[in-house]
């Protein structure tokens, strides 16, 4: 067992390295900014989610501060954890080491959950978790101690602060118990008491709703649910997305893995159909109305590419075996590549089309304003001004060495709404408009005077990534 301990701890080691060599190397994206204004913002809770991911960059954000790597380090140990975690969870289902190893090589070779181990979000903390869910639900099954109910209540409570969505894992928990006819472990006293604890550490959350007009549910549910009319578009939209987001080999192993585990009596892959596919249902059936993001369903493809992969390791087919070496083969050299064309940026795209125009060049933003706010010698007070919030959470985010306030002018109602203490009205605002996010001003603004304040393009390898203008509203009176 040590050398197999050995032999996990260097491949998961060999990723870890990579990530931690790569992460400075590219700007932060919309939501990993947003989330590391969490912690600068420090709250109970947010419209957007619970308080947890900003939570976790709190030590780090208050004794080292931030930037690139530090707000990637807590995904990168976190991910690092979720794919030991995920070793234990086939040596324990295979007893063999190989099928382990490879189950975990394959894992760290999808696209989306290498993002999510590079990039924190609240589904990176979710990967984590639904591994420990298992573990405790399996050691009550077996051995019902009081220790594990008290376990259960803290980690309960802890997806509770990660992710509205964790509530889905709560009822096929249930199923798991009902299933396995342990009456005398789902109505102990104990799973009360663990259920008592899971509320208690998740009462900031509703007490902050309460105080705020539930806003974060109201938002939630509008977020995931959308409209209510149906879009088979929506649907094949979102299948699509997962296929390419997870690499398309990746995803087909996945599914196979589901169904060769759906009548499986093993106890750990019984907890994981019920868990991976609560996901997955839920998802598939809201992407019939709102499209899905591909990480969100990530719970099913992080248990079971593992399952998929030793199952296939272990069929008589030869092209089984071989589907499954070319597969992961495929998915690791493209990893590779995406990671060294992030680290080095050495391919040039035709102008305004670049895959990094969401990750590069806001550094750049943020000095160019702040040099032009210092340029305006009016008495007014002055800030910055962005459309929408995905050019907040970045243009917030790294304005911070230069302490100006930024005001997110659009009618949705978001976390800017309760971070934005002051009005707007009768500042000399300087709006930020790009290629991709371009306001006109003096149709949807009210301002005493317009006038341009500036214009520069992004380079990368000579290639336009974006366009910036930077345009003043003095004496801004509101949207039109």
């Amino acid at each position: 067992m040590l050398k197999a301990n050995k032999q996990i701890f260097f491949l998961i080691g060999f990723f870890t390295l990579i990530r931690l060599f790569v992460a400075p190397f590219f700007g932060l994206g919309v939501d990993e900014a947003h989330y590391v204004l969490y912690a600068k913002y420090l709250d109970w809770s947010y419209v957007d989610h619970p308080p947890l991911v900003g939570w976790v960059h709190v030590p780090i954000f208050y004794l080292l501060g931030t930037n690139e790597f530090l707000a990637r380090l807590p995904a990168i140990l976190i991910f690092a954890a979720a794919s030991y975690c995920a070793y234990l969870f086939i040596l324990r289902i295979t007893q063999s080491i190989r099928l382990s190893l490879m189950s975990v090589l394959a894992l760290n070779c999808s696209f989306m959950l290498n993002a999510l181990g590079l990039m924190l979000l609240p589904d990176s903390l979710l990967l984590l978790f639904v591994f420990l869910l298992i573990f405790i639900a399996e050691k009550i099954d077996r051995e019902k101690k009081p220790l594990d109910f008290i376990l259960l209540g803290v980690l309960l409570g802890l997806m509770g602060l990660a992710k509205y969505t964790s509530i889905l894992l709560v009822p096929p928990l249930i199923i798991f118990f009902l299933m396995k006819k342990r009456y005398d472990a789902l109505f102990s006293p104990y799973m009360f008491l663990a259920a008592l604890i899971a509320f208690i550490i998740i009462i900031p959350v509703i007490n902050w709703n309460i105080t705020h007009d539930f806003i974060s549910f109201r938002y939630q549910g509008s977020h995931v649910f959308g409209s209510l009319v149906t879009s088979f578009k929506n649907f094949i939209e979102s299948l699509a997305a997962q296929f390419g987001a997870y690499s398309p080999f990746l995803f087909i192993i996945a599914f196979y893995g589901f169904f060769k585990a759906l009548r499986s009596p093993n106890a750990y892959l019984r907890l994981a159909v019920l868990f991976g596919g609560t996901i997955m249902v839920f998802f598939l059936l809201t992407s019939l109305y709102e499209r899905t993001l591909p990480h969100w369903p990530s719970v099913f493809y992080l248990l079971f590419i593992p399952v998929g992969t030793y199952t296939l390791l272990q069929a008589q087919e030869k092209w089984k075996r071989n589907f499954l070496y070319f597969s992961v083969g495929f998915s690791l050299v493209l990893t590779l590549f995406i990671y060294v064309e992030l680290a080095g940026k050495y391919f040039t795209f035709p102008d305004y089309k670049s895959p990094f125009r969401d990750i590069y060049g806001f550094p750049t933003i943020a000095r160019q304003a702040d040099e032009i706010l210092k340029k305006n010698i009016s008495a007014a007070p002055k800030a910055i001004a962005v459309s929408n919030w995905t050019m907040g959470s970045r243009t917030m985010y790294y304005n911070l060495p230069y302490k100006n306030e930024v005001f997110v002018i659009d009618n949705r109602q978001d976390q800017f709404d309760v971070w934005q203490k002051n009005e707007p009205l009768g500042y000399d605002l300087l709006f930020i408009n790009t290629h991709f996010n371009d306001l006109d001003i003096k149709k949807h603004v009210r301002c005493e005077q317009t006038n341009a304040a500036g214009k520069t393009d992004l380079l990368l390898n000579g290639a336009k990534v974006d366009t910036v203008e930077f345009v003043w509203c003095h004496n801004y009176q509101g949207t039109k």
